[in-house]
């Protein structure tokens, strides 16, 4: 095994850079401190959801246009955001947290520097340096899977810049990169070492520097010496805020593995004065009940538990954002029966509240019933949430018991459902006697001789009299059942007609005009490919 090699690929999530602009503080204890002047404005409420707020553009005349292009405009659904009460709580815990976290670390005061370097050699020992002047050093965010803690967190982090640039605070030299957030993923086995080497390596990423070269080259440092040196690093660009999301995984670390993960964060947030806030499911919240007890009694953490929502006013808030989004051609208002139901399904789950009602919808244009109604969300909550009934049904009679041992709520695999649902609608309207078929039929009849004649109707004595190399020609279709009646469908009487004449089923619908290359359907038809 290559020791220098890069740790496992984690999903890396950046942001923006920019040079430092300095702001005027309000708050006395943030004055004459380059790290906070250089954040943007601290938010209002209203600022907040403004900034926080994404609604893809929708064309108003969307609904008149043909189902296979408004099926693709369904996938806007996916990316709105709509603001909620809770979202907001989040913005400003975390606007609290980053500069509260940098009132003890001032860049331009005397010995600052030497201090941080004495902080750095100290991470190792118990206690550390204690952080007299942060009373808020972290907290945990726990929560049912897809209730949106990933999207809520990257939103916000996105309101500040990830990078900014400092080269003179007001006319005095000050040469520096502030790492103002940065959020990493805890790995699966919960492991020190690993962790140390996705920070360096999401450093590098984000900066082009070389610290995963310099502190895990050659893979013999010890995990003492990578925790040291994450610190260093934190410390040497005045790291603002640390997120950790996938915590659970911590569950899985060795004997010992998570009480040791978790007293390192609190070494970072103790001897740094680093915030830390730590991002997962319910199953993590056995370890942090465990381990974490001293941590919110001496640093103040305040836990922010992130539960379904309730059928309130702020579910109909959220559920009539996402109504604007309807691409059927008849638009339905939200009913409160409609309102009901996408709840009751979706368990008051983000997540699953926004995918049930794309792929309501697909069932409504694919099926030509052209409107979501409540019997279409319910039919499509049975078909692609079948793996997550157990953990829903849990969730709906409040039995959080249940949900913790849980390793994970099953998402829905969104291109596989709208797959499926796509050709359960094709099958329905290739069935007998339906419009679709009536019109292949008709179009059948003014085919040239050789087609027509392989769409007469074979019996089962037909296929007995008639003599063909095929040795499955002799045998009775599957398809026809009882006296051996002829199949009312287009495309079986076709390839049975061909069968008895020792033809493919390819074969055969290509001579019927059913069936054409690929280049036919070419702006410019190559027939040499």
């Amino acid at each position: 095994m290559n020791s220098d090699a890069l740790p496992n690929p984690m999903p890396v999530f950046h942001g923006t850079a920019q040079n430092a602009s300095y702001r005027e503080q309000q708050v006395p204890r943030y004055k004459g401190n380059p790290l906070i002047e250089a954040l943007p404005d601290i938010l209002s409420a209203e600022d907040a959801v403004n900034l926080l707020a994404y609604y893809p553009p929708r064309d108003p005349h969307a609904s008149e246009l043909p189902a296979e292009i408004r099926q693709h405009l369904l996938l806007d659904v996916l990316h709105f955001f709509q603001p909620l009460p809770f979202h907001i709580d989040y913005e400003q815990r975390v606007s609290r947290l980053v500069r509260d976290g940098y009132v003890g670390r001032n860049p331009i005061i005397r010995d600052h520097w030497r201090d941080i370097d004495r902080r750095v050699e100290s991470i190792l020992e118990a206690g550390g340096i204690p952080m007299c002047s942060s009373n808020v050093n972290g907290f945990a965010m726990l929560g049912i899977p897809g209730v949106g803690k990933t999207t809520v967190n990257e939103r916000v982090l996105l309101t500040y810049p990830q990078v900014i640039n400092h080269r003179s605070y007001h006319g005095r030299p000050f040469h520096g990169i502030q790492i103002v957030w940065l959020k990493i993923t805890c790995p699966h086995d919960g492991s020190i070492k690993a962790l140390c080497l996705q920070f360096f390596a999401d450093i590098d990423g984000l900066l082009q520097t070389t610290y995963y070269r310099d502190f895990a080259g050659g893979g013999r440092r010890t995990v003492d010496e990578l925790i040291q040196a994450m610190a260093r690093v934190a410390a040497i660009h005045c790291l603002g805020l640390l997120v950790v999301d996938e915590i659970q995984c911590l569950n899985q670390a060795k004997s010992g593995g998570a009480e040791r993960m978790l007293n390192f964060f609190l070494q970072l947030m103790n001897t740094l004065g680093l915030p830390v806030v730590l991002v997962g499911t319910y199953a993590a919240m056995q370890i942090l009940n465990r381990e974490l007890r001293q941590v919110r009694r001496n640093c103040g953490m305040g836990d922010f538990i992130w539960d379904r929502m309730a059928n309130d006013e702020v579910f109909r808030m959220f559920a009539e954002a996402l109504w604007r989004y309807q691409y059927t051609k008849i638009q339905v208002p939200l009913s409160k029966e409609l309102n009901d139901v996408l709840y009751e399904e979706s368990a008051g789950i983000v997540d699953f509240a926004v995918k049930l009602f794309l792929l309501a919808q697909v069932r409504a244009i694919s099926g030509g019933k052209e409107e979501i109604t409540s019997t279409i969300i319910r039919s499509v909550a049975r078909d692609s949430l079948r793996l997550a009934q157990p953990a829903l049904n849990a969730i709906r009679t409040g039995d959080m018991r249940a949900v913790a041992t849980m390793r994970d709520l099953h998402p829905i695999d969104i291109q596989s459902a709208v797959q499926q649902i796509r050709k359960s609608a094709l099958l329905e309207r290739l069935a007998p006697g339906t419009r679709i078929v009536s019109d292949i039929n008709a179009a059948a009849a003014h085919q040239p001789t050789t087609a027509t004649s392989a769409l007469a109707p074979t019996t089962a004595t037909n296929h007995q009299s008639a003599p063909s190399p095929n040795p499955w020609a002799t045998k009775k279709s599957p398809r026809s059942k009882g006296k051996g009646a002829p199949s009312k469908c287009l495309l079986v009487r076709v390839v049975d007609a061909g069968l008895a004449k020792g033809k493919s089923a390819h074969d055969a619908l290509a001579e019927a005009g059913l069936i054409k290359p690929l280049f036919a359907f070419q702006s410019t038809p190559d027939p040499s490919r």
